[in-house]
Order: structure tokens, then C-alpha cells, then sequence
């Protein structure tokens, strides 16, 4: 079945369209003068519509539109424009590196319209696709974590109603197999994620790298799924600063940005509050959702010098207060069981050092983090903690590259742990780098790479991984394999699905074990370019295996709090879920653009039941369009949600499976500058659609499977300097 989808995609692309035959490319890295790759420099042809960005290792790609003789321009802020003449033969890969050198006032870039594009995928052999900010802002994407559900096959799922944290959800699978990265630093915490995903727009977001699939050997050993890397905004000028307002229906979000570049030094400060009222739609006293109040500093800083080494570094801190279930006074959370109050504190710290002579790069990753919670839980006193600390070293040559890593976590958790818990890893790595053969006459790139991790709690465990990619006449091919694992010892990581209200109680099997997954990625692709359009086309099918997936299930109601009772153990039988994605995204003349994209999801355990708490199927889709004689920028967007299978407890404690409704949301925006200021409003699920809210006071509980919010309003005013 696997192969006919595949041939089928490969079909789909290549049929019926002469252009789709592979005329000739330009490729190589653009580095400055000592060998540093200048990701995000932009590339483009003179005259004509195409154009790109060079990817984090400085690498770019272009396809031309036909065989002949080109201009190619080399360009990046603080340093000095490039021209090159380059001749292409038909079917031709032409290599061309390109140094750029640095001056003292940069030139704005030229922004052609492929260098706006939507999301586009990269030319390396690991599938990763690249999310820009200009994408986001076009597809009406507000936050940072709403910008990765551009790629088709990923999901922001509110499912733990009592951190109020959204989670990504990779082809299906719970986000604690997502690991989520911030400037290539593991973020180790999915309720830690939070302040970055929910709280921080999109404004202050330089761009998202993803990778679906298993690739503990690339990321991380955490990168079941898949990995998310968050790349944030870096300013380019003396100074900078922006602020933006949004008043919403159920709150209200401020955030801003104060940032200054004068070589070789670039700093940048942003922070963020946001918080949100009680919601009781059914009026019984308790919140469907969380009530809270949370703030964000995040800091970094770039050092170059114009030597061989760079320094990064920075910092965030995260401070909420929210509250949940009954709607309560202070003085009543220790005597209603119905009514919960959390108070938490996170930092982080971290720095990256690099150091390139020739074509050797040298760096070292240091990172510390802490996470605090403490509370009233069920009518008694919480308190969890959480220390990581994470050091990395690698190397990189010309077709190799290796590191080492340690980790160490401790945690405490009043309800979860008896005692204090912690954890060490070991790690070693190493992975191919720009092997490029020929293999039927097709130029190939090749990626193999294998990690070996020892852990003091489950001993050694490998994590293997390969991709390869393709370039033949009629498309681009790639094909991926890899593993990884996840240990169970994060404060309530595994705390999805959760039902709103708060009408529940956390159980843990003493003696949970690691998950460990395999995955296999196959995809087709191709990016078309005319003077008038720019179309990408993608087709992607993916089958992953879980061994020891951990389950929550739902045991009946607490005899004392008639709270539902979640009880969280390890499966037996293996797990499953294999499926296809197709995604379609156009720029056309006048600077609109639109995406599309579906997914099918095939979500089994070992004695093929399907899962719960997994959407089967569903779409979506965005549109931009800049409505120029208003000076007013439009976008519409939307998604088809197929079923998921999801679990009602009753008052008396029975529990019935059952399909969710298949429902659609959509959400509109315009925006309008005015010099400095830019004013928007809009509105999210104009349709009202949301999960019916249950009775508490009756003791029925049941998992999310929808907006548990209807239509929601919202209008932002944006300063920049």
C-alpha cells in the first residue's frame, strides 16, 4: 500500500506539466571571509522571479526556470552585495560558493517575492522544511506555536486544561515526541514550551526549522515525532523597537521588542504578558478553561568579531499564575475539590560558542534551566521542580561531522513521585555531511548518522538514522529512517487529553518505562517557477512504531473528590500510525498568496484498536491578498477537523467510546500600516464551533476533542522603530 501511495504522489506531481522536468539548478553556501555560513542571505535571479534563502549552514538552492546563462545575486545585511555569472545546461547542477565580505553599513535587502514565499522545504537530505516569518504573517498566524501548524501534518493542541499549554502534535502522535528546540538548544519541557509557543508572536520570529519523523541521531533522542526549531528574531539595525496590543475577547497580550546591531555586538530584549478571564459558558461555577496571568523576558546576544569564533548567548524567565476548575475565592481552594491554584517560575540560560579555521567548525553548546510549580491541587498543597543542565561539544569537517552531550534532570512532584528523581544521559554522535554521489545518473545527497546514548536509568541505547534525497527529471525525492526514545521523567509531560473544568485526578504506574520509536518518511516534491507564479508542491507518507507507548486511561471516578481518575501505565503491544500529507503553496504577481494542505492518519495499538485522543483525517488552508487600494493586507484561513476517538465518564463512573464530530473552523484578519503603526483586527472560529461544555455538579468528564472556546475577537495596535 505504502509503494502505490507513493507512486501516486510521484504521479500527481509529475503529470500532465512540462514544467515539472528538472531544467538545471544553482546551489552552494554562502559564507563570509572566514568560512562562517550567513544563513538566512538572501539569492536571486536578475530579472527574474526566483529566489531563495540560504538555510542555518549557510547552503541555498535554486531551480532555473530553463537552460542559459543567468546573474545571480548574493546579498545579506552588514555586508557587501555579490554578483555572479552563471551558466546552466540543460539538466545541469551547477556549484557555485560565494564569500561575502563585511562592511561597516549594510544595504537592505532585495525582497523578491520567492523570498516571502510560504513554507518551503530545503535541499538537504533530512527532510526539514523552513516556516519564514513572512509566511506566518501572511497565513494570519499570531503566535509562534500557531506558525508551526503552516506545515501540513502538525497540530497545536490545547490538551492539558490544567497548565492552559498548548503542545505540537506531529503526525498524530502526543507532543511529548515533538522536541522543541530554541537556536538549536533543547527545550526539555513540553509545560516549560509553553511560554515560547503560546505567548510570543509571530513579529518576533526570524523563522521555524521542522523535521518530521524520528531523528534522534540529528536533534535529539527526544525527537520521536519529530523536532521543532525555533529561530528568533535578530535585529539588524543601531536600533530597534516594536511593540504590539491585543485585546481580546477572554484577555488581552502585550508584548515588545528593543534590539541594536553595531558590529560586531547585536543584543535584543523582548518580553511578554498575556492573560485570560474565566470562561463558563454553561454557567455551573466551574471555568472551562484556565484562568491566568503570564509573563515572558527573553534575552540574547551575538558576538562576532570578525575573527574565527562567534559567541551566542541568552536567557529567558517565565512567571504565571493560574487557576482552574470552580470559580472560587482565595480562601476556598483548600476546602472545593473542584478548584485548583498554580504558581510557576521557570529561567533558562544558555550559550553557544563556535569556532571555524578552514573547513573545520568547532562549538560548544552549554544550557541550565529550572522549573518551578507549587500550589493547591485536590484541596492539598503541590509543589514540583525540575533542574536540567546540558552541555554539548561537536566538531564538523568537510564530510563529517560528531559531538558529545550530557544531560542531567532531576525532578520532584508531590503527586506523581514518592521521592525526588533524576536522571543523567551520555551521549555520542556523529553524522555524514555533503555526500553527494551520482547513483543512476541522478544526483543523489546522503545522510547517514548514528547516536549512542548511555543512560544511568535504562542503560545504552542506540539511535540510527539516514536520509536520502534525489534529484531526478521530474521531481525531488527523499527518503528517511530513524529512531529515538523518551524517558518518562519530565513534570506531567504526560499530561494530555485532559478534559476541562478540572473534574479529574492523576495517577502513575510506579514502575513506567522509556518509549521508543522507529520512523519512515518517504516524500515527493516540486517548486515551480514563472515571472507571474511560484508553486510548491509537496507529497509526504510516513508509518511510525511506538514500543512501550505510555496510556492514559481513564479508571473511574475518586471516591472521595468524584473526580475521574486518569491512570497513566505503558502499553503492552506495540503502537502504530501511518498516513500521507499533500500541501500546495502559491505566490503569485501582486503578493498574495495561498496554502492548502490535508493529512490521513492511520492510528492503531497492536490489536488494532484505534487510538484515541488521535484526528484521523483533516485540511486546511490560508489565502493573503494585499488589497492595495486601501493599503490593507486580508487573510483567511481555516481547517476541516475529521473524528478522533474520545471517552465520556458518567456520574455513576461508566465510560463510553465514542467518534467526535467532524467540524471546521475559520478565522479572518486585516491589517493596515500607517507609517510607524500598524493596526489589525480580526476574529478566530468565526463559526462559534466549540465542545459542549458537561455539567460538573452531574460528574461527568470528557476528553478534548474540540475548541472548548466559540468565537473569539480580538484587535492589536503594533509600534515599530
Amino acid at each position: 500500500m505504502t509503494t502505490k501511495l507513493l507512486r501516486a504522489a510521484v504521479v500527481l506531481l509529475a503529470a500532465g506539466s512540462p514544467l515539472l522536468a528538472f531544467s538545471g539548478s544553482i546551489e552552494g553556501r554562502v559564507i563570509d571571509d572566514s568560512r562562517r555560513p550567513l544563513p538566512g542571505a538572501h539569492v536571486w535571479l536578475v530579472g527574474l522571479e526566483a529566489g531563495t534563502a540560504a538555510d542555518t549552514s549557510g547552503r541555498y538552492f535554486i531551480a532555473v526556470p530553463e537552460p542559459g546563462d543567468f546573474r545571480v545575486v548574493y546579498q545579506h545585511i552588514g555586508y557587501g552585495a555579490e554578483t555572479l555569472s552563471v551558466a546552466v545546461g540543460r539538466g545541469e547542477r551547477v556549484a557555485r560558493d560565494v564569500v561575502l565580505r563585511q562592511t561597516r553599513i549594510g544595504l537592505p535587502p532585495v525582497e523578491t517575492r520567492a523570498s516571502r514565499q510560504t513554507v518551503h522545504g530545503t535541499n538537504t537530505p533530512e527532510p526539514t522544511v523552513v516556516i519564514p516569518k513572512a509566511a506566518a504573517e501572511q497565513a494570519g498566524k499570531t503566535t509562534i506555536g500557531e506558525a508551526a501548524t503552516l506545515e501540513t501534518g502538525i497540530q497545536l493542541q490545547k490538551r492539558c486544561s490544567a497548565c492552559e499549554a498548548s503542545e505540537v502534535s506531529i503526525h498524530g502522535l502526543p507532543g511529548r515526541f515533538s522536541l522543541i528546540l530554541l537556536e538549536g538548544t533543547p527545550v526539555f519541557s513540553n509545560l516549560a514550551s509553553r511560554y515560547i509557543l503560546d505567548l510570543l508572536p509571530v513579529d518576533f520570529l526570524d523563522r521555524l526549522e521542522v523535521l518530521k519523523g524520528a531523528s534522534g541521531a540529528i536533534w535529539g533522542s527526544d525527537a520521536i515525532a519529530g523536532a521543532v526549531n525555533i529561530l528568533p528574531y535578530q535585529p539588524a539595525e543601531r536600533f530597534e523597537a516594536r511593540a504590539t496590543y491585543a485585546r481580546r475577547s477572554y484577555g488581552s497580550d502585550l508584548s515588545g521588542l528593543v534590539g541594536s546591531n553595531v558590529f560586531p555586538l547585536g543584543v535584543s530584549v523582548i518580553g511578554a504578558h498575556g492573560n485570560r478571564d474565566f470562561v463558563d459558558l454553561n454557567g455551573d461555577g466551574s471555568s472551562e478553561n484556565s484562568a491566568y496571568r503570564r509573563s515572558l523576558l527573553l534575552a540574547n546576544l551575538n558576538y562576532s568579531p570578525g575573527l574565527a569564533w562567534q559567541l551566542n548567548g541568552g536567557g529567558t524567565f517565565g512567571d504565571e499564575l493560574r487557576r482552574g476548575g470552580a470559580i472560587v475565592p482565595d480562601s476556598a481552594y483548600y476546602t472545593n475539590p473542584l478548584a485548583e491554584r498554580v504558581h510557576t517560575r521557570r529561567w533558562d540560560a544558555w550559550q553557544r560558542t563556535s569556532f571555524t579555521a578552514g573547513d573545520m567548525e568547532l562549538t560548544l553548546r552549554l544550557a541550565l534551566s529550572r522549573h518551578g510549580e507549587d500550589g493547591v491541587v485536590e484541596t492539598r498543597d503541590y509543589s514540583a521542580n525540575q533542574t536540567t543542565t546540558y552541555a554539548e561539544f561537536s566538531a564538523g569537517l568537510p564530510h563529517v561531522a560528531s559531538g558529545l552531550s550530557f544531560s542531567r534532570q532531576s525532578v520532584a512532584d508531590s503527586r506523581l513521585f514518592s521521592r525526588g528523581y533524576a536522571e543523567s544521559d551520555f551521549a555520542v554522535w556523529a553524522a555524514g555531511r555533503s555526500i553527494t554521489p551520482t547513483v543512476l545518473g541522478t544526483p543523489t545527497d546522503i545522510l547517514p548518522a548514528l547516536r549512542l546514548d548511555v543512560n544511568s536509568e535504562y542503560g545504552v541505547i542506540p539511535s540510527p538514522y539516514a536520509a536520502v534525497r534525489l534529484y531526478p527529471s521530474f521531481a525531488d525525492l527523499n527518503f528517511a529512517v530513524g529512531t529515538g526514545f523518551r524517558t518518562p521523567t519530565v513534570i506531567l509531560e504526560s499530561m494530555e487529553n485532559l478534559p476541562g473544568g478540572y473534574q479529574y485526578a492523576i495517577r502513575r504506574d510506579s514502575a513506567l518505562t522509556s518509549e521508543s520509536g522507529l520512523s519512515v518518511v518517504a516524500g515527493a516534491g516540486r517548486k515551480l517557477t514563472s515571472q507571474k507564479l511560484i508553486t510548491e508542491l509537496r507529497a509526504n507518507l510516513f508509518y511510525h512504531r511506538i514500543g512501550s507507548f505510555i496510556a492514559a486511561d481513564m479508571v473511574g471516578l475518586d471516591s472521595v473528590t468524584r473526580r475521574a481518575v486518569f491512570y497513566y501505565h505503558n502499553l503492552d503491544e506495540v503502537t502504530t500510525s501511518a498516513g500521507a500529507e499533500l500541501s500546495a503553496s502559491f505566490t503569485v504577481l501582486l503578493g498574495a498568496s495561498a496554502n492548502v494542505g490535508a493529512y490521513y492518519l492511520h492510528p492503531r495499538s497492536g490489536s488494532n484498536r484505534t487510538l484515541p485522543f488521535v484526528r484521523r483525517w483533516g485540511a486546511s488552508y490560508s489565502v493573503s491578498y494585499p488589497y492595495r487600494r486601501w493599503g490593507l493586507e486580508l487573510v483567511a484561513g481555516g481547517d476541516v477537523n475529521g473524528p478522533m476517538l474520545v471517552r465520556t465518564v458518567y456520574g455513576n463512573g461508566a465510560i463510553e467510546d465514542h467518534d467526535s464530530p467532524v467540524y471546521a473552523t475559520m478565522s479572518l484578519r486585516a491589517t493596515k500600516r500607517l507609517g510607524i503603526l500598524r493596526i489589525g483586527a480580526g476574529g478566530n472560529n468565526l463559526w462559534n464551533y466549540h465542545q459542549p461544555p458537561l455539567s460538573h455538579h452531574d460528574g461527568e468528564t470528557e476528553y478534548y476533542w474540540g475548541p472548548i472556546i466559540g468565537r473569539e475577537l480580538y484587535a492589536t495596535l503594533s509600534v515599530s522603530i
